[in-house]
């Protein structure tokens, strides 16, 4: 009996991994309302630029999202960019406000809420949202999962968290294979000095301007680079820079006057809302797959949480009774 069910289990999980390899899925788009093609610039070398989805390509679908992570990888984008943060019960989720009320239907402070609270949301603002009706807030993991199967690499963003917090971040990404290869963007000297201990790729995030304090800031915490406004310093600034070897993410570069701008100046990456190499190609099954895997481990976590905090009252409870002598 044993036998045959490992059996059929083993049928099943052959033939799901073969549908996701040999289905082409949905046919390729045209290019989604917002998206701008970096080809059609006649200064720029397409091989020769880095393209970072700010949020996602979150100009055409509501940032942080599944949605606006895999239309990214769709249009050709090099990299993602991902705002993270944890959630009472330490689960790192993408979401960039503080506040779930600015783009879901639920209100409260993400920091407070546990991630099976949130994860009953639903995302209601953001680019071309009424195509996306049924997004929710992301974990990490689902996140770089995605980014893996499109071969982009991870960028995050965080601005807030503890000590400890950092430490679930650095345990979870470690986990996830991408603590030495994403880079983590911060402006908190205490977030950026524990990447960069642990072998990460820290950058200082020097936004709106780089200044002598920014680079001293980069090089106090071990930063590989500095994020910035699309407003560049000075020559002599630029040349410090760039002597240094520091890395350096311009946010926001949305036009293509202003990439060729940053390219002429000798700045090869960019984050980006709406630029993109090309029309979406077809979606691939298996992100769709894989991103079911995920949920539905997501929910056993969940669940087992929720039945260990339940012990843990009884537990407490029994306790306080016995000493009580009730």
């Amino acid at each position: 009996m044993k036998r045959n069910l490992k059996s059929a289990l083993t049928f099943l999980l052959a033939a799901l991994f073969l549908f996701a390899a040999v289905t082409p899925a949905f046919a390729a788009d045209a290019l989604p309302a917002g998206a701008v093609l970096v080809t059609d610039s006649d200064t720029i070398d397409p091989n020769d630029f880095t393209i970072i989805a700010h949020r996602g390509l979150s100009a055409c679908a509501p940032e942080n999202t599944l949605a606006a992570i895999k239309l990214a990888g769709r249009c050709g984008c090099d990299g993602c960019e991902i705002d993270v943060q944890p959630t009472l019960d330490q689960r790192w989720v993408c979401f960039s406000d503080l506040n779930l009320s600015a783009s879901t239907n639920g209100i409260g402070l993400v920091s407070t809420m546990t991630y099976d609270q949130i994860s009953e949301y639903t995302i209601t603002r953001g680019g071309n949202v009424d195509k996306y009706p049924n997004e929710k807030v992301p974990t990490l993991e689902e996140a770089v999962a995605v980014c893996q199967l499109y071969g982009m690499k991870v960028v995050l963003t965080v601005r807030n968290g503890s000590a400890d917090q950092i430490d679930s971040l650095v345990a979870t990404m470690k986990v996830l294979g991408v603590m030495k290869t994403a880079t983590v963007i911060s402006a908190n000297s205490d977030i950026l000095k524990k990447i960069s201990d642990n072998g990460g790729r820290a950058v200082y995030n020097a936004t709106p301007a780089i200044t002598l304090l920014s680079l001293e800031a980069a090089k106090n915490n071990g930063c590989v680079g500095l994020a910035t406004s699309t407003v560049l310093p000075g020559a002599t600034l630029m040349a410090r820079i760039m002597d240094s070897k520091y890395e350096l993410y311009p946010f926001d570069v949305d036009s293509l006057f202003r990439a060729e701008s940053m390219y002429n100046a000798g700045v090869k990456t960019v984050i980006s809302n709406c630029l993109v190499k090309h029309a979406p190609t077809a979606e691939n099954v298996s992100a769709n797959v894989l991103t079911g895997f995920t949920r539905f481990f997501n929910e056993i976590y969940n669940f087992f949480a929720k039945l260990l905090r339940k012990l843990s009252l009884q537990m407490l409870f029994s306790g306080v009774k016995s000493s009580l002598g009730i």
